[in-house]
């Protein structure tokens, strides 16, 4: 059996129900016979979900930093490219719902939170009144009350629940929008009349049956870490997201959506480089915003407070597309998408140290271009979330399963078949969506037999385990 050590820190309420949960399986485990171990290379279809579907709760596909909407980009699909995975999950596979909203591309989770609460509930965004004024935008954004996402998902919050398939932040995003909805916000609460609070601050609903996590940036991004705190080429980074996302030829018709901001999109006449550079120019040094919420720092933040939920099924995949040289740093892969090159290298050597500060290190240099693999898993820096390695056995809520690392060289944009002319990862998101509506969807004291419980209670005590930076090879 191999052993894993599972660090002691400061735990939330939250925490220690989830260490009695520990103790619980802990004894029970003493009869059982288990073995753990780094979960085996993944592919788009192995571990394979299985085949009988326990729910048919809507998919919502949550998309991530620099992501778009469906009406965005001359179609172009965020989740797909030419072609359009929504569609595919319902066409070819059979899923009734999915949905795509679509979030500010800069902006901070917990506004993308608010934005994908509001587009799911059909309501006008609140981003609460405390967190605006301490923020300095508008406490309203816009108004989803007609929007398509509401005509398809009836009921929701009213015994209705979603199930989420998240890219990159929008891994972040989910699990903020998963800890509002359970247990609201105490500075909301105590700064707005109960008549005038969002529900989405009142906690005590949550309605998210299961997270599919994909390239997760739960630690954040070397990236936008260097940005944040002026480390980094800042324009020359920005020019080459602007070349990776193409929005040198589409301009206006990509939406930043910061109208909270006061910020205008794009007049006809702008040029797209100049737009971006002022758009971003705007958010890159707010800590509301993508920017800081993807630094090392600023995911730390989010991972103290948004742990996992006992009645929520998490999935993960890994990928990677940067290779370990001689010495011991990374450098980009074969098949990396020729912009992404450019990051993988600088990401594949970077290091930061600051006192009392989350430090990046070598840990953090196997990438995708955009992401360190490390925290793909799970959430590491500050977390109190356990993974366990998918071996085949019952999906327990509560604990994020993790189902290894994709084989061979998968770059950020591969993951959403941009740009990628090599991979197909339609496969992916198909085995991803069945995942999640493999199960029942209640949590465990509504619907799963104490006895069950308790035999499975001993093997997730011996599989589970902290999540830490060396468990990932290179």
């Amino acid at each position: 059996m191999s052993e894993h050590n599972i660090q002691t820190q400061t735990t939330s309420p939250k925490a220690k129900s989830l260490f009695s949960k520990n103790i619980f399986g802990a004894v029970a485990g003493i009869i059982m016979v288990t073995a753990s171990g780094l979960a085996a290379a993944a592919t788009p279809t192995s571990p394979a979900a299985p085949t009988l579907r326990q729910n048919d709760y809507p998919i919502v596909l949550v998309h991530g930093f620099f992501g778009w909407g469906r009406g965005e980009v001359l179609g172009i699909k965020h989740f797909g490219g030419f072609t359009d995975i929504q569609e595919e999950l319902k066409d070819d596979e059979g899923h009734d719902t999915v949905v795509t909203p679509a979030m500010g591309p800069i902006s901070s989770s917990w506004d993308r939170a608010c934005e994908l609460y509001a587009q799911l509930m059909g309501t006008t965004v609140d981003y609460g009144i405390a967190h605006s004024l301490r923020e300095n935008h508008e406490r309203f954004g816009r108004d989803y009350s007609g929007n398509d996402n509401d005509k398809k998902i009836k009921n929701l919050g009213d015994g209705q629940k979603v199930n989420l398939l998240a890219h990159s932040q929008g891994t972040q995003t989910s699990r903020v929008l998963i800890e509002l909805l359970a247990h609201g916000s105490a500075e909301e609460k105590a700064a707005t009349g109960s008549r005038d609070l969002s529900g989405l601050f009142l906690g005590g609903n949550q309605w998210v049956n299961a997270l599919a996590s994909l390239s997760g940036a739960n630690d954040g991004s070397i990236l936008t870490h260097g940005i944040y705190n002026n480390l980094l080429d800042y324009e020359g980074i920005i020019t080459v997201i602007v070349k990776v996302i193409n929005i040198a030829g589409f301009g206006g018709i990509y939406d930043f959506k910061l109208d909270h901001f006061g910020l205008p999109n794009r007049t006809f006449w702008e040029n797209p480089l100049t737009f971006m550079n002022r758009m971003t120019a705007e958010l890159y040094h707010r800590k509301d915003s993508a920017f800081y919420d993807l630094s090392a720092e600023g995911a730390a933040e989010i991972n103290e407070w948004a742990t996992m939920e006992e009645d929520v099924y998490y999935y993960s995949w890994s990928n990677q597309t940067s290779e370990l040289q001689a010495d011991g740093t990374h450098k980009w892969g074969e098949g990396t998408n020729a912009p992404l090159s450019v990051t993988t290298n600088l990401m594949g050597d970077y290091e930061y140290s600051e006192p009392g500060k989350v430090s990046v290190d070598s840990a953090w240099w196997p990438n995708d271009g955009i992401t360190s693999t490390r925290s793909m898993a799970a959430p590491i820096n500050r977390s109190t979330d356990y993974y366990i390695d998918y071996d085949g056995s019952p999906i327990e809520p509560g604990v994020w399963n993790f189902m290894g690392k994709l084989e061979g060289n998968w770059d950020h944009w591969d993951m959403i078949k941009l740009m990628d002319g090599q991979h197909d990862v339609r496969p992916l998101y198909f085995n991803a969506a069945n995942f999640l509506t493999s199960t029942y969807g209640e949590s465990a004291s509504g619907s799963i037999d104490w006895m069950v419980l308790l035999g499975f209670g001993g093997l997730l005590a011996f599989r589970r385990k902290k999540v830490l930076p060396e468990d990932f090879d290179s």
